[in-house]
């Protein structure tokens, strides 16, 4: 199984001060102090043995401090040598598709033969789409475009477009890739309701899980999204996952983990249906975070106790069994490991890493990655 672990930086402490609308001062410990350790930690992700650093995309919060996840991919591309790089995810409405075609293709040159693994998001946040300029009502419109942009450029010497949003003339991205033609062939999204699902698959699109729902929710969306797939001639597809990881030599030790995976629940929640959110009353496409903004199920309470069965937080015996088990039932290909998360000190992160890497890492990579019965249609 390939394994990767995702490098983002948060201001964790910084949540009161937010919530409070306190901006008549900076945060207590700088951003920049946090995203120094949070570059710190990823400079052991390469010689401890993994296989690739990912990034992801928001703005405007303290939730996750990841604006241009190619810029910030670009970056780790010349720090290292041997890993490949990938996005949890980059959020389609917010980008001008042939802007986001030449970076990409810019970005494959740079991994100098190492490869860009695409996790493509729509996005959920009122308050980025507010902040950014983009009507979030036609995210779906965007996110398709978008998409269809990147995988009619793909490979084409001079390429046209006219979709909803978008009406591009005839067009050239430049520098060509080195991988041109292979870049979009599997794109993982994230979607939650059957008619994302469904519109993924038609779009020939895999699937990916952000955190994780509890193992017989995802399992019944692999399935489901593998029969829709069926039933449109396409084989099945195999997702990669996100986890927060936490791993410690005890049972004792590693609770502490679930204090920080709690905590980041939190901000998740702070930062998606709290802060800065007008609501999603009225928004089209958005109906079920609407009733998760109802219902209080977008809570950390609600998440938690769901959750501490697909976590690797535990021992390192402990963490194997849960991916072992994860593989089993949602036949998962690749594993993104979440490392330094919810407040969590630099220190107690590298500490966790490195035991991961020492004592986790080889059995994850040894370990075999089918096609499972309970993932198909």
């Amino acid at each position: 199984m390939h394994c990767g672990v995702m490098v983002t930086g948060y201001n964790q402490g910084d949540w009161p001060r937010l919530m409070k609308g306190d901006y008549g001062r900076p945060p207590a410990i700088p951003d920049a102090q946090n995203m120094d350790d949070t570059l710190y930690m990823g400079e052991l992700v390469e010689p401890l043995g993994f296989d690739s650093i990912w990034a992801t995309e928001h703005y405007g919060s303290a939730y996750s401090m990841q604006p241009n996840p190619l810029q910030y991919l670009a970056y780790w591309a010349g720090r290292t040598s041997r890993v490949d790089v990938g996005t949890a995810v980059i959020v389609a409405p917010w980008w001008n598709p042939v802007r986001l075609a030449s970076e990409i293709s810019m970005l494959d040159i740079l991994l100098k033969g190492r490869r860009l693994h695409l996790g493509i998001g729509r996005g959920i946040a009122p308050h980025e789409y507010a902040s950014l300029g983009y009507p979030i009502d036609q995210s779906h419109k965007y996110f398709y475009d978008v998409i269809n942009v990147l995988k009619a450029s793909d490979g084409a010497e001079r390429f046209e477009f006219k979709g909803d949003v978008y009406d591009i003339p005839p067009t050239t991205i430049r520098p060509q890739a080195r991988h041109k033609g292979e870049l979009t062939r599997d794109i993982k999204v994230a979607f939650t309701t059957e008619a994302s699902a469904r519109m993924a698959a038609e779009n020939g699109l895999g699937q990916m899980f952000v955190a994780g729902d509890n193992v017989d929710e995802m399992t019944d969306k692999v399935r489901r999204f593998n029969a829709i797939r069926r039933e449109l001639g396409l084989p099945p597809d195999q997702p990669t996952t996100l986890l927060w990881m936490y791993c410690a030599e005890t049972s004792e030790e590693a609770e502490e983990g679930w204090t920080y995976f709690f905590n980041q629940l939190t901000a998740a929640q702070r930062h998606y249906f709290e802060w800065n959110n007008p609501g999603y009353e009225g928004i089209a496409g958005y109906e079920e975070y609407l009733l998760r903004q109802r219902a209080d199920v977008g809570t950390a309470e609600a998440g938690f106790a769901a959750r501490r069965s697909t976590q690797p937080i535990g021992t390192p015996d402990e963490i194997i069994e849960k991916i072992r088990a994860m593989q089993a039932t949602i036949s998962c290909e690749k594993l993104v490991v979440h490392v330094f998360y919810g407040g969590m000190p630099r220190d107690k992160a590298e500490k966790s890493l490195k035991l991961f890497a020492e004592k986790v890492l080889p059995e994850v990579q040894a370990m075999p990655t089918p096609i499972n019965p309970k993932s198909l249609g």
